[in-house]
């Protein structure tokens, strides 16, 4: 499944491009998502060398999807990385989430991540991936659900990116 995600800010890109760059993006970002079903979000590695992020997030849901409440899913099963590697120069980055090694058939995502100066001086940010959930019957409706999340968690982020251009 295809996805397109744009958030607007208020700033200029280069205020913009700071947050994304920030060592506090992840638990700040933990802090924004308290009140969903990621328990949390421990930054793994933020290495910022010559022009290039990369950084790895490491998410854990608290729960699966109430539709799969009846499944035994064990609890590592609903924890991810995302992988990030942001390029300054190109005001964008690629993205991939990679679950544990013994659940990677059954799930795979990966896009880009850019940041465009919009003519009134704003800043967009626009996020395009692909979602694939390998899992009989159960795939589709596991996808739109887990897109659903998937905008949740961008859509705190892009809060939690206004909060840091505004330190």
């Amino acid at each position: 499944m295809r996805f397109e995600i744009s958030h607007d800010f208020d700033a200029p890109l280069d205020t913009v491009e700071l947050a994304v760059l920030s060592p506090e993006l992840g638990s700040r970002l933990a802090t924004e998502l308290a009140q969903t079903k990621i328990e949390s979000v421990v930054t793994v590695e933020h290495d910022l060398n010559r022009g290039t992020l990369h950084r790895v997030l490491q998410f854990q849901a608290s729960a699966p999807f109430s539709f799969l409440k009846n499944y035994a899913i064990p609890k590592d099963a609903m924890s991810w990385q995302e992988h990030t590697t942001y390029s300054i120069a190109e005001h964008a980055s690629k993205w991939s989430v990679r679950p544990k090694e013994q659940y990677s058939r059954y799930f795979h995502s990966e896009g880009t991540y850019k940041l465009t100066t919009l003519p009134d001086g704003r800043t967009r940010r626009t996020v395009v991936g692909e979602l694939k959930v390998n899992v009989p019957v159960l795939g589709g409706v596991i996808e739109r659900a887990a897109l659903a999340e998937v905008r949740r968690t961008y859509d705190a982020e892009a809060n939690t990116l206004r909060h840091l251009t505004t330190l």
